[in-house]
């Protein structure tokens, strides 16, 4: 297995839940996505983004099956998920975001049952790329480094009733304490924030009266690994145009009737 990602930063991984790789994604497949997007950008209009669409990978759509099968993304995954080399590591879900003017995106949260699909703590990695540049004046990423600890499981509960985005509402204590602990990099396209499951992590929303809020906007695609043991009890996909819930291990997919939602990827990258 090749190893993409140096020793100090599989260290800053296991310590803080998060790190940001640059140029993860580059060359011929980096512009393919960048021309490919706009194909994405009407799938699921949605007042928090100008745009949302979800298994582009699945539907064979290119170059992001490529991408999420084929690419440095998974070299990452591997690498950062070691128990994948014993039990396989599959794609759990894809997202493809863009975030335009005024967009608010989604506030502090980790990942709900339709945009993590499995088991309440299960393992697994999301890989975020930007496909345009992320600058100090916002439409990027925001995390919480160690916020993905047991230290935090009161936050994961006030969001748990489907309230995903609505944390500063619900609960402002816990808003203002992972606002202390905010980083917010800045990223050209190709570059990837990798985060834990569990790292809390929110929409960063463009400046007001910045160029970047009167610009074009800013897009990325992120794919969620996880190993092959993972369970998908209590997770939810869309399945023949429905929303189902979802049981088994993601390994067993095909078998319990959620065939071409899951998919194993290559052992190794080109």
């Amino acid at each position: 297995m090749s190893c993409i990602i140096p020793d100090e930063q599989v260290f800053e991984y296991k310590e803080q839940g998060t790190i940001v790789v640059k140029n993860l994604l580059s060359g011929d497949l980096l512009e393919r996505a960048k021309r490919s997007s706009t194909a994405l950008e009407e799938k699921i209009p949605v007042p928090t983004f100008e745009s949302l669409a979800m298994d582009a990978w699945k539907q064979r759509e290119d170059p992001f099956l490529e991408i999420a099968t084929r690419s440095p993304l998974v070299a990452a995954a591997r690498q950062l998920i070691p128990e994948s080399r014993e039990e396989g590591l599959f794609v759990l879900k894809d997202a493809f975001f863009k975030s335009v003017g005024a967009n608010q995106g989604c506030g502090w949260h980790v990942d709900d049952k339709f945009f993590w699909p499995a088991a309440p703590n299960t393992s697994g990695i999301n890989i975020w790329v930007a496909l345009d540049n992320v600058t100090s004046d916002g439409g990027g990423l925001a995390v919480a480094p160690g916020s993905h600890t047991s230290e935090f499981l009161g936050a994961r509960d006030a969001i748990a009733n489907g309230d995903t985005c609505a944390l500063a509402q619900i609960s402002p204590e816990w808003n203002a304490r992972l606002e202390a602990m905010r980083e917010t990099p800045t990223l050209q396209p190709g570059d990837a924030i990798i985060h834990t499951r569990y790292m809390f992590h929110r929409s960063d929303p463009f400046r007001d009266g910045s160029d970047a809020q009167r610009g074009p906007g800013v897009a990325r695609y992120s794919v969620r690994y996880v190993p092959g043991s993972t369970r998908l009890d209590g997770g939810f996909g869309r399945v023949d145009g429905e929303i189902t819930k979802l049981t088994g291990t993601i390994r067993d997919a095909n078998t319990n009737g959620f065939h071409g939602l899951f998919l194993e990827v290559p052992l190794s990258t080109p």
